[in-house]
């Protein structure tokens, strides 16, 4: 997050290790790798994002040169200090759906829900 200025960046990647033949196809992204970033403004406990795909590189490598299109949006909500929701829909390719996450690493719980009590006040679970 970006909060001096109110934006928000998400990532999700996958590739494979080595690029597929020319034939096979994908229904979404490049048949060798998912590379999809999102960014745009968030509120409090939600953002709505614009994605991004991108196609045509390798992992680690300068060549092929990469392609770059906007295609969809992300909302991302946040329940509380542990857990969401991704809401996609990833425009043109029919793919959307909704996808639980939760916090893996709880090292910033405790300031999460201390500013969750100084903003909505104390035993408010939720608002955040």
């Amino acid at each position: 997050m970006f909060g001096n200025i109110g934006q928000l960046f998400l990532a999700w990647f996958t590739y494979d290790l080595e690029r597929p033949d020319g034939s096979v196809t994908a229904q979404i992204g490049d048949p060798g790798h998912r590379w999809l970033t999102a960014f745009g403004k968030y509120t409090w406990n939600s953002a709505d994002l614009a994605v991004e795909w991108t196609e045509g590189g390798v992992f680690d490598a300068g060549s092929p040169a990469t392609a770059q299109t906007v295609d969809g949006s992300i909302l991302l909500e946040f329940a509380g200090c542990n857990s969401g929701t991704i809401t996609y829909d990833l425009g043109t390719n029919n793919a959307n759906g909704v996808v639980p996450i939760q916090r893996i690493a709880n090292d910033n719980v405790a300031m999460c829900e201390a500013l969750q009590a100084e903003v909505f006040g104390p035993g408010k679970p939720g608002s955040l």
